[in-house]
């Protein structure tokens, strides 16, 4: 329920959206090698967006005619190239802006759009034969951009890019399974946020023991 420029209560539709993908996959080298790359465009209508009227002053008049834009592009890859190797990779970009609201915030980056490039990687390896057959370990990282999560004309806050590593060992048998993990190994402050600003984890480590029937 809102209320429009001429002050009459009215019932707000639900937002519409249209999108359009398109992406291509790639399987080389025996299975060895997998990448997918894709494109999106989602066009939102039907957004409510606030349009005061200088003669109902307090009361918040709104228009649902607002629209929103995203655009992006997402790839990954998958590769064992060589006998208990494995790498994991992942990349996205996301271009988000409202395209028509209230004049503070056309034309920006919601403030619920995250960070526009984001990042991962996992390295890992586990000795295929001999007598440290089972026996591991990886390393990676997630890395993500400047989050403005408030985004206005008159005010802006930014969560700073931030780059988190990780690494792990383990020993996997038949009948067990031993594992340690180390999260953010560099213990580095950083904050995530969907206009809000959440603080995570410092470095944690935690180990595992498994028995297998």
């Amino acid at each position: 329920m809102y209320r429009g420029t001429d002050n009459q209560p009215r019932v707000a539709t639900p937002e519409q959206a249209n999108q359009v993908e398109a992406g291509v996959k790639l399987d080389a080298a025996g299975g060895k090698l997998s990448a997918t790359v894709s494109y999106y465009d989602v066009r939102v209508k039907d957004i409510l967006r606030a349009t005061p009227v200088e003669a109902l002053p307090g009361v918040n008049t709104q228009t649902q005619d607002g629209t929103q834009r995203s655009k992006g592009v997402e790839a990954s890859l998958i590769a064992n190239p060589l006998p208990g190797l494995n790498a994991v990779a992942g990349f996205s970009y996301n271009s988000s802006e409202f395209t028509r609201t209230s004049g503070e915030v056309n034309g920006l980056r919601p403030g619920t759009a995250s960070s526009p490039y984001r990042a991962n990687l996992w390295l890992s390896y586990r000795q295929p034969t001999g007598r440290l057959q089972g026996l591991g370990a990886g390393a990676g990282g997630n890395y993500a951009s400047d989050n403005k999560i408030v985004n206005t004309a008159t005010s802006v806050f930014t969560l700073p890019a931030y780059t988190v590593l990780n690494a792990a060992v383990f020993y996997d048998q038949p009948r067990f399974r031993l594992s340690a993990k180390v999260d953010n190994l560099l213990d580095r402050h950083y904050w995530i946020g969907y206009t809000t600003m959440n603080p995570q984890k410092l470095r944690s480590i935690v180990g595992s023991v498994a028995y297998k029937f």
